[in-house]
Formats: C-alpha cells, sequence, structure tokens
C-alpha cells in the first residue's frame, strides 16, 4: 500500500524514487524479505539504509504502547545479528556503528 499510495504523488525528480525506496525496506539482503524477496544487489542503496533505521526505531521507540523501548546495548546487539544473518546489509549497519547514528536518537547510556 505504500508503494501505492506514494507513486501517486508527483514528486519533483531529485525525489522520484522515494515510492521505489520506501517499497524495498523490508527487504532482507539475503532475498528472505518482503513483498518482493529481493536480493542485496536489487534493493537500492537507500531502502538499505532505511531498513537498518527502521529496526532500529523499532527496537528502541519509547512511544509504543504496545512494547517496552529496548535498551541500547541490546537493541544494537539485535541488529550486529541481523546483519549476521543476512537480513541486514552489514557493510552499512558497520558505518551506522562508526559514525555512532543511534547516537543521535538515543543515549548511550540507555
Amino acid at each position: 500500500h505504500t508503494y501505492e499510495f506514494l507513486s501517486q504523488i508527483p514528486w519533483t525528480r531529485d525525489l522520484a524514487a522515494v515510492p521505489e525506496i520506501a517499497y524495498a525496506h523490508h527487504e532482507r539482503v539475503n532475498g528472505t524479505g518482503y513483498p518482493r524477496r529481493l536480493t542485496q544487489r536489487e534493493i537500492p542503496v537507500q531502502s538499505r539504509i532505511m531498513a537498518i533505521a527502521d529496526v532500529f526505531d523499532a527496537l528502541t521507540a519509547q512511544d509504543r504502547p504496545y512494547k517496552a523501548a529496548l535498551p541500547l546495548g541490546r537493541s544494537l546487539a539485535l541488529l550486529e545479528e541481523d546483519a549476521s544473518r543476512g537480513h541486514l546489509d552489514a557493510d552499512l549497519f558497520d558505518i551506522f556503528l562508526k559514525a555512532k547514528v543511534y547516537e543521535r536518537t538515543v543515549k548511550a547510556n540507555a
């Protein structure tokens, strides 16, 4: 539904790929994701980045009434497991860690 909705928006040339990027962010680099079971080569790099951010947010978000946020260390460990299993792009996850992107949303001592 996201793809169909976003495809209706008259994006500028710079943003024309937004529907495809959003559409592919649940794909997994080993081909086990959805909705199209794409492999790493077929998944836009922006979608692979978005997948890491999406999973991180799902694990650490404190505003979800249906589940408690996980501590930062546990969340990063789970992301690392996902990367090692081929669910997330391991190279991009390494950049996520080295750049400490997580510090923008979660305190390091959480």
